[in-house]
């Protein structure tokens, strides 16, 4: 089997299990089996609980991503545990040193990750350990012959100044980050005229060369917002830690902290973290502005409407506040009002990607296809690296405008910039079905139910997948996990009775929302 037919195989245990099919005995058994040596002898293997691949160093399981370009062999039978190439020293004459010659290595084949390291099969849970070098001891002779072996006096003489190097230095670092005043330092300082430089540490926090910290904020802040234009969320929402820890009394590093958690989906966590931020600078009109839209996104465009029009009352110029504000107003059936503010918006800020999107969503609420997807289609365009731009064009393409087809393409590409957005996931398997592709919209389905088992879509689309593609037997488990998790789910329960009869299930068509859709909320991790 492929790599990918492996990842198919483990998503669909990991289902199974997930709606009582198999017990926990028998999925950690078959995931036990979804292992493979590649050309080069090193082994993969899929971690139980996260479905991340590891690969074995001889010692440890550490994550990596398997070949996908060559076949996958197959499984090994059990083989004792691997020869470790050991040193053999050769005694020489007695005018010369022991000589250590290395055995060669045995062919990458026949090397097995050996039962006593190996995980039974979470490779996620082996604590990393540092393999040691075994050695066979030296004979006697020969050790006799290196204590005869003399040892030049000019090695000597470099190897004590290299111990006092050591010593000078150890000395230098202790009484610059110990001692009050840094008198090494003052001293350098008064002789040579230099003042400590502050220096950025790229993925860190400013740090001077006088061992002192640098609020050198803006610098970090600039560096998340680069990341978050590059898809690197997590990356992002560091950096912004970072700039909260040096700046303890700015809004500003907690307003982007939540900007960033917004686009991860985790909206109450953006709530709070804007709230703080609000705590702190109570009139920013930015500050608000992001405050209004982590209300609007996680449900709450009331409240947001609110927040936004302060935001435009204490800085007209902000181009952000009107364009959250159409939003909120669109949300709101106030579509005349979001005209003026998404107009406004672009009116202040022309390379705005915010105001694009704007000016896009009232153009796709006025039934504007054409021009709507000259907006969206700008958008993309100004971040090309950002994951969220092409998941929204890929609803609206799918959602809005009927068009599944192109809607698969972005939903692809969002999920090659960044795999953590789950909604992502899940979203590409119901554009495949509006494609008539339900086999391939299987494995996402199964995928996005491991990420995210609360989500009771995730069960029933992977109920509806499974039925369509004639397996009618494997799809009711999940239709009836589903009734269970909510039981007034109208497609679940057509489903089931669908499949019940014999029949594979459909979806019925929906007609596109009067109101602009607001991103998924992920549930955040326990």
């Amino acid at each position: 089997m492929s790599v990918e037919s492996l990842e198919r195989k483990f998503f669909e245990l990991k289902g199974k299990l997930d709606v009582g099919v198999i017990t926990e005995e028998q999925f950690k058994s078959e995931v036990e089996k979804l292992r493979f040596q590649d050309s080069t002898g090193r082994w993969w293997m899929i971690g139980a609980q996260s479905g991340k691949w590891y690969s074995f160093d001889g010692a440890r399981w550490i994550p990596g991503t398997p070949p996908h370009d060559q076949p996958t062999p197959a499984e090994p039978k059990p083989a004792a545990a691997p020869v470790v190439a050991q040193p053999i020293v050769t005694p020489l004459a007695s005018s010369q040193p022991a000589t250590v010659t290395p055995l060669s290595e045995p062919p990458p084949e026949k090397i097995t990750p050996p039962k006593s390291i190996a995980p039974p099969p979470q490779p996620e849970h082996i604590q990393p350990t540092t393999p040691a070098l075994r050695m066979r001891p030296i004979p006697l002779n020969a050790q006799a012959q290196l204590r005869r072996f003399p040892i030049p006096g000019w090695m000597l003489v470099l190897g004590a100044a290299a111990v006092a190097m050591v010593g000078v230095v150890i000395f230098w670092i202790i009484v610059e980050n110990f001692v009050p005043g840094k008198p090494i330092s003052s001293f350098l300082n008064n002789v040579t005229g230099v003042k400590p430089v502050a220096t950025v540490i790229p993925g860190s926090v400013t740090i001077s060369s006088a061992g002192s910290v640098s609020k050198d904020v803006s610098t970090i802040l600039a560096m998340g917002d680069q990341l978050v234009t590059q898809s690197q969320i997590d990356g992002a929402i560091t950096q912004y830690q970072n700039a909260a820890t040096l700046a303890p009394t700015s809004a500003l590093p907690l307003t982007r902290w939540s900007r960033a958690l917004v686009f991860k989906g985790l909206t109450q966590e953006a709530v709070t973290k804007a709230q703080q931020a609000i705590q702190r600078a109570p009139n920013d009109a930015e500050t608000l502005a992001q405050f209004c839209r982590a209300l609007i996104w996680n449900g709450q465009s009331g409240d947001g409407i609110a927040q936004c029009e302060k935001a435009t009352q204490l800085d007209p110029k902000n181009a952000n506040a009107y364009a959250f504000l159409t939003e909120a107003y669109l949300l709101a059936r106030r579509s005349t009002d979001a005209q003026a503010r998404a107009q406004l918006a672009l009116q202040l800020a022309p390379q705005s990607v915010e105001a694009h999107r704007a000016q896009a969503w009232f153009l796709t609420m006025q039934g504007q296809k054409d021009q709507a997807l000259v907006e969206w289609r700008q958008t993309v365009s100004m971040e090309p690296s950002f994951y969220f731009r092409h998941f929204e064009l890929g609803e609206v393409l799918r959602v809005y405008f009927n068009n599944p087809a192109e809607a698969v393409t972005e939903y692809q590409t969002a999920l090659a910039l960044y795999g953590g957005y789950i909604p992502t996931v899940n979203r590409l398997g119901q554009a495949l079905l509006a494609v008539n592709k339900p086999k391939e919209a299987i494995p996402h389905f199964q995928r996005a139910l491991t990420l995210e088992p609360g989500n009771v879509d995730n069960y029933v689309y992977l109920g509806i997948a499974f039925g369509q593609s004639n397996q009618c037997g494997q799809a009711i488990p999940y239709f009836q996990q589903a009734l269970r998790l909510s039981p007034e789910n109208a497609i679940a329960r057509k489903g089931l009775s669908d499949c019940q009869a014999g029949k594979a299930p459909t979806l019925a068509a929906a007609p596109p929302p009067q109101v602009p859709l607001i991103p998924p909320i992920v549930a955040p991790k326990p």
